[in-house]
């Protein structure tokens, strides 16, 4: 979708509420009907979020929270909604604590649709969106190019690439997605890395994450919803890369508690096994990607106003994360065939 398809809009001003004044905000979002993404099918579809926020299937959701909604209007080929704007709670950079945090609500919002709440079914929802994410790159063409490798930066940070890990995880992407897709299927919001996640308070002072942006909301198994805040979350260095190893420990403990305080009584292997095949797929792509546009100046600078940090030391991070996602794809190749797809 062409950035002119889409636009956000904040309102604020003060009313006179029961003989005071008072300040108010709104958040109004606008999408313009794109014929690249004007099919439900695909994973950028065009109207997916208003479609989500105007059902009502964003609504007391367990878990997590949507900002609510005040008015959504279909006029065709534009579609607005009204939405309650979120403030941040304490500092805009999380510690690793409130990661975990996140990653417990996420486990017990997909958790509560394994125990049995009700899995929305609407048509425009997603399903396999992980998929479509994982293969509109030309994964092969990416991980030979020199382009990708011989950056003076990246050379110094990764003097050997380990192009034959990689092409050995685009030859079983799709065997991985395969076994993903006969797991047990839970609702999930499927973008859900920092900069789509709030930390606020709820009525009675608890913590809770509210999740916005809900375009590529559908169906996919446990596990990816974490996979996606783990590894979305280091891309842009928004959580810090020499803590990713326990990041990733400590909020898949927290998830999997999340799962278990929902409901659900299933196989914590089934769950571990989605959680390192999806981030290995949801990276690996995509690193690459992004260390062969470190030559280019502009992008160059691009990624450093974008991760407010020295060209350098985005690359060791995505040097750092890429051998994550390389160690979980060995994780999920070794456990593939010790799970039950059926459970």
């Amino acid at each position: 979708m062409s950035p002119s398809s889409r636009a956000l809009f904040r309102w604020s001003g003060r009313a006179l509420v029961d003989g005071g004044e008072r300040d108010w905000s709104l958040i109004l979002k606008m999408w313009r009907r794109d014929a690249e993404t004007d099919a439900p099918e695909r994973w950028t579809y065009w109207k997916r979020e208003f479609l989500a926020y105007s059902s009502g299937i964003l609504d007391e959701l367990p878990g997590i929270s949507a900002p609510r909604l005040f008015g959504a209007t279909d006029e065709g080929d534009v579609a607005f909604v009204w939405l309650e704007e979120i403030a941040e709670e304490g500092d805009p950079h999380w510690p690793i604590e409130r990661y975990v945090t996140a990653g417990l609500h996420l486990g017990r919002f997909n958790g509560a649709y394994l125990a049995g709440r009700s899995i929305p079914e609407d048509p425009f929802l997603s399903r396999g969106q992980l998929r479509s994410w994982t293969t509109w790159l030309p994964w092969a063409d990416i991980v030979r190019s020199g382009d990708s490798w011989s950056d003076p930066m990246v050379v110094a940070a990764l003097p050997n690439p380990p192009i034959a890990p990689l092409e050995h995880l685009h030859s079983q992407v799709e065997p991985l997605f395969d076994r993903l897709d006969r797991l047990p299927q839970t609702f999930s919001h499927l973008d859900a890395w920092r900069s789509n996640l709030i930390a606020a308070r709820g009525p009675d002072g608890s913590k809770r994450t509210v999740a916005i942006d809900w375009s590529s909301v559908g169906t996919a198994p446990a596990g990816q919803d974490l996979a996606i805040l783990v590894g979305g979350s280091h891309i842009w260095l928004d959580s810090e890369p020499d803590e990713l190893a326990s990041l990733s420990e400590r909020a898949f403990a927290a998830y999997v508690e999340g799962l278990h305080e929902a409901g659900w009584r299933g196989d914590e292997r089934v769950v571990r096994f989605a959680y390192a095949a999806s981030t290995a797929l949801y990276l690996a792509p995509v690193v690459p990607f992004w260390l062969a546009r470190v030559r280019d100046r502009a992008r160059r600078e691009w990624i450093e106003r974008k991760c407010g940090r020295p060209a350098d030391d985005v690359v060791r991070a995505w040097v750092v994360l890429l051998g994550h996602a390389l160690e979980l794809a060995d994780e999920a190749y070794a456990r593939v065939d010790q799970i039950d797809s059926g459970h």
